[in-house]
């Protein structure tokens, strides 16, 4: 697998499926998450369980979530332009890994200059364990790519050990709650 997602990355055997997002009371979309599939020459289409832990372990992620930022605001900004009305807004995963790259910022601000989105437009998740895992060192990042205007989210809130209050600590937009087990 781990030779395998090498090269994948080499070659872009990856995609961006863009999920939606809808505001209920009003029936309508909202914006998009991009979530990364990997088009598998063998085995098919993996879904993101399938290969994340070991791109994680790898340290491929770091090239693969920068790959999908920037196909996630390539399209969030060609949508917009088609549609001059909605003010959708795309949602891109940050892993752990990324988390900690000193380059992280630079690779948002290159994302979005590269694509011409305006940085609103841009929502990054992490999930709440890796916020609780590296804290102070995301403290700083998420302040730093705050500062970008973009949007932060924490994604599968309620999984870990985390309370409101201790969220004030960090420049968060949106909270997304987990689903019960």
């Amino acid at each position: 697998l781990v030779h395998d997602l090498r090269s994948a990355v080499e070659h872009k055997e990856f995609e961006v499926y863009f999920q939606p997002t809808w505001q209920l009371s009003e029936e309508r979309i909202v914006g998009f998450e991009a979530l990364a599939r990997w088009n598998h020459p063998g085995r098919g289409l993996l879904q993101p369980d399938d290969f994340i832990p070991a791109a994680e372990e790898t340290g491929l992620i770091v090239r693969l979530g920068g790959w999908v930022l920037q196909e996630a605001c390539s399209q969030i900004e060609a949508w917009r332009k088609a549609y001059p009305g909605a003010d959708w807004t795309m949602s891109v995963n940050l892993s752990g890994r990324q988390l900690q790259e000193p380059d992280l910022i630079q690779e948002a601000r290159k994302a979005l200059g590269v694509t011409g989105v305006d940085p609103s437009a841009l929502v990054l998740e992490i999930t709440e364990s890796v916020l609780m895992q590296q804290a102070d060192s995301a403290q700083q990042q998420l302040r730093a790519l705050k500062s970008l205007g973009v949007g932060l989210a924490i994604d599968d809130f309620g999984t870990g050990y985390s309370s409101l209050s201790y969220l004030q600590r960090f420049p968060i937009d949106i909270l997304k709650i987990a689903k019960p087990l």
